[in-house]
């Protein structure tokens, strides 16, 4: 799920100023004066990439949470479900981490189930929709600090505006070993497109963050989770290795690429109750 268009953003700008608390969703927390949503430091090293490794290909399911907005969510927000805030979010990593989770980019499980790269034991998947200040500020440095990767799925239009995140956040990220993966154009429902449009909202969106980020952009997340088989194809020309949706589940090597589910992530998980959805879900793909 993800808050109508623009008016997601706008809400965002409200916590403009705020740290992160508890909740879900669709906005942000930034400093500084409006519409500068990038602070921080750039230029860091991109890391060396490791030799692949050529291994038995990995069976292992792997769990991938789906959040949305990393902050505080405003008196009357839409979808206030959707907002995770920054201590809720350090707890519930904390929890992961002592169950023995340890996180994963989308494409490390894909190569390890092509014998190309070894998981960990129980390795887990971070992914984050539509590109949005919090993601950055907030759960940036949280991961970090247990070197800990995130996918970040970004709506191109979201780049720079007031609550959304910036290019330079979004390099940052990257060069602390983030994925970064296309979420198309505008975030339409790509079930309703013709072909030109659906062409432009799928390989466009990989082709302009490809140019800008100079990194491979080898995973698709569905707007909204919609799609059917046209999208899917769509995406499969476009050149992408896989694609994630709101269906709910582990994903598994021996299921479609295309199609991968994922475990959402609300406001009301506690860290042991999120542990408990990612135990059920690794269990019911077993």
């Amino acid at each position: 799920m993800r808050l109508p268009g623009i008016l997601a953003l706008a809400t965002v700008a409200v916590l403009a100023g705020c740290g992160g608390g508890g909740g879900h969703g669709a906005g942000t927390t930034a400093a500084g004066p409006p519409g500068q949503v990038a602070n921080g430091p750039s230029g860091v090293a991109k890391p060396v990439r490791p030799a692949p490794i050529h291994t038995a290909p990995s069976h292992a399911a792997v769990p991938i949470l789906m959040y949305h907005v990393i902050g505080t969510a405003p008196a009357g927000a839409p979808y206030p479900g959707l907002w995770v805030g920054g201590d809720a979010f350090a707890a519930q990593v904390g929890a992961l981490a002592r169950a023995g989770y340890r996180a994963v980019t989308l494409d490390t499980v894909l190569d390890a189930w092509r014998g190309r790269a070894r998981l960990p034991a129980h390795p887990i998947v971070l992914s984050f929709d539509d590109g949005y200040l919090g993601q950055g500020k907030i759960a940036g440095p949280i991961l970090a600090a247990r070197g800990w990767p995130g996918v970040i799925n970004v709506v191109l239009h979201n780049l720079g505006t007031p609550g959304g995140i910036s290019a330079t956040r979004v390099r940052e990220l990257i060069h602390a070993g983030w994925e970064l993966d296309a979420h198309s154009l505008t975030h339409p429902d790509l079930t309703t497109l013709d072909a030109a449009a659906l062409r432009r909202e799928v390989a466009g969106s990989r082709a302009a963050l490809r140019r800008r980020f100079g990194v491979p952009v080898d995973g698709f997340c569905y707007p909204a989770g919609r799609f059917d088989a046209s999208v899917e194809a769509a995406v499969r020309a476009a050149g992408y290795r896989a694609a994630t949706t709101e269906l709910p589940g582990a994903a598994r090597r021996s299921a479609d690429r295309y199609a991968l589910p994922r475990i959402r992530v609300d406001a009301g998980d506690s860290p042991p109750s999120l542990v408990g959805k990612v135990r059920g879900a690794v269990g019911s793909a077993s």
